[in-house]
């Protein structure tokens, strides 16, 4: 693996790589398919393929993907695609898999008219503390406002106590605590 880490948006020939980050960096047990393929359907495939110009990538000078980050800039916009696409993928995969997507969308549809862009980041260890993230998240923000979109949120874990001190790094504040998470939000 290279030193140099580049950030730059997303290519259509980088989904699979984007796949891959998306589950090895997952906080949920991945030993049935249908989790894996819940994951794949909930945090990552809507992005990359209908707003893949709001995806950004970590790439090391060997082209390895070390990290990305994918938005929806309107939730409205999202939820009308996602409920017509992906939820009914997600439903066909169980019930408690629908019930999990159906409460993270209603979460985040309370705060969504204040805060229309979500999304979701992960890196993989090897870019960690590095300030990788934050260039991701730069280069997220700069896009955004480039579109007329000035606030983000997010949900994550409550345990995940890393990852909250980089959101609040990066201007992000508690607005909601969920069993289990938080949902964070910044303007900008």
């Amino acid at each position: 693996m290279g030193e140099t880490i580049t950030i730059r948006q997303f290519r259509p020939e980088d989904k699979k790589a984007v796949r891959q980050v998306c589950l090895d960096t997952s906080s949920f047990p991945l030993e049935k398919k249908e989790m894996k393929d819940f994951i794949l359907l909930m945090y990552n495939d809507y992005y990359t393929e209908v707003e893949p110009d709001c995806c950004f990538v970590a790439e090391d000078e060997d082209g390895t993907i070390l990290g990305y980050l994918l938005c929806a800039k309107d939730f409205k916009e999202y939820l009308k695609i996602f409920k017509g696409l992906y939820l009914p993928e997600i439903k066909k995969l169980g019930l408690q898999y629908y019930i999990m997507a159906m409460t993270e969308i209603l979460t985040h549809q309370a705060f969504s008219r204040k805060y229309p862009a979500h999304l979701h980041i992960d890196l993989t260890a090897a870019c960690r503390r590095k300030g990788v993230g934050t260039r991701l998240m730069n280069a997220l923000k700069a896009h955004l406002k480039e579109n007329g979109v000035n606030s983000l949120m997010l949900s994550c874990g409550a345990s995940n106590t890393a990852a909250i001190k980089f959101y609040e790094k990066n201007g992000f504040d508690s607005i909601c605590l969920t069993p289990g998470g938080k949902i964070m939000a910044c303007k900008f």
